[in-house]
């Protein structure tokens, strides 16, 4: 009888730590994307007359992406605007192709940071952007949009993140644009590790005024330039490399209104290009975004372990069961637990898969995601560790995460 009760007592945990917590996790997830669809086809209005808005592209050495990610913006049928590109100490032809596209379109202008213009403790993106915000037309813009070089806008992404924002009384818009991947690993993970971010950081929270929770994406960063300009934009987070999520706290703190949606249908960014740069960058994407604390990063781990993988263990327990008839319970309630994990934790990552690019069968083949995952998870509890991260040519410390 205590070894039925003991069972029992394991299934029940089982059943709550697997099934249940998919069951839980995905309605959750859907609660979430409903909460974070801000954008709608068609684009309301904005109201008249549109606010001018500078759009302001940082690149750094970024020869292969950056006069797609131009053109795109370029293309934005939002009425008033003009671009910023900052080159940022570009050591290829980056600077060239800006030049080439500027001396074509007069809404183009250029600020160029040299190899030695770089302060002690500034980050080299954080001090691009503050010197391209000096240049934006002198304070005439009421709206800074941040778009990073690799990320490409359809032509109403604009239109469509100013109508929101203004209608809706937003001091931030950000967007969490469509991975695109061109082989097999690029699609397989990036898709994970996003899902994986909006859990570990409840970026859904940023979306509620009561809350502190923050979180943004500079990859596009719509702010109304009043707000930045009032908790000291770049230069109060200057140090850091977490600097889109930490001026979305900064911008909650002073009581401004703060929010994150999807933009997969406005707009698409190729982050990594192989395995290796893949696992190095979301590594450190996870250190960064845990400010240099593991704890997140544990949990994280936990959850794959026990809510993922554990259901191949319940089957694999179920079938021993059944294969030694001595063993007084059968293993049918473990197969069958196991069963109806292995399924609700499918049908949600097909729907992550669906929802990030074309491959939803990517859920399919989550053992091998969810290995490297971990690995990931792995390596950016290392730097944890180290507690310092390169990144283009500039250290940054533990310190200076939680600085901000």
């Amino acid at each position: 009888m205590s070894e039925y009760r003991t069972e029992l007592l394991l299934g029940a945990l089982y059943v709550a730590l697997g099934p249940g917590a998919w069951a839980a996790f995905g309605f959750a997830m859907i609660k979430c994307r409903k909460r974070m669809r801000l954008l709608m086809r068609p684009c309301p209005a904005v109201p008249a007359p549109p606010p001018r808005v500078t759009v302001l592209v940082p690149a750094k050495d970024e020869q292969e992406r950056i006069e797609a990610c131009l053109r795109s913006v370029l293309a934005q049928d939002y009425p008033n605007f003009d671009v910023v590109v900052i080159d940022d100490r570009s050591a290829d032809d980056t600077a060239a192709i800006v030049a080439r596209i500027a001396s074509s379109d007069p809404r183009v202008h250029v600020v160029h940071v040299g190899p030695g213009e770089l302060p002690p403790g500034w980050g080299g993106k954080n001090h691009a952007l503050h010197r391209g915000v000096a240049m934006a037309r002198a304070g005439s813009s009421a709206w800074l949009l941040f778009v990073d070089a690799d990320v490409q806008l359809e032509p109403d992404a604009l239109r469509s993140a100013m109508a929101v924002a203004m209608l809706r009384e937003f001091d931030m818009v950000s967007l969490l644009p469509r991975f695109v991947g061109r082989g097999f690993w690029e699609e397989l993970l990036p898709p994970l590790a996003g899902a994986a971010t909006c859990a570990m950081f409840a970026v859904v929270y940023t979306n509620t005024d009561f809350m502190p929770t923050a979180f943004a994406n500079g990859q596009f960063m719509l702010v109304r330039r009043a707000a930045y300009e009032a908790i000291g934009g770049h230069e109060a987070v200057r140090g850091t490399l977490s600097e889109d999520t930490a001026i979305a706290r900064n911008l909650k703190r002073a009581r401004f209104r703060p929010r994150v949606g999807w933009g997969d249908a406005y707009a698409s960014v190729r982050m990594y290009d192989s395995l290796a740069s893949t696992v190095r960058g979301w590594a450190r994407n996870f250190f960064i975004g845990s400010r240099g604390w593991p704890w997140r990063i544990l949990l994280a781990i936990a959850f794959v372990v026990l809510c993922c993988f554990s259901c191949y263990a319940s089957i694999a327990w179920g079938i021993y069961r059944n294969a030694h008839p001595l063993i007084s319970i059968g293993g049918w309630g473990w197969i069958a637990s196991g069963a109806a994990h292995w399924l609700l934790m499918t049908l949600m990552l097909a729907l992550v898969y669906a929802w990030s690019g074309p491959r939803p069968w990517h859920a399919l083949l989550f053992p091998l995601g969810a290995s490297i995952l971990l690995a990931i998870f792995v390596r950016s509890l290392v730097t944890c560790a180290t507690g310092k991260v390169e990144w283009r040519g500039t250290s940054y410390t533990r310190a200076t995460l939680r600085a901000t």
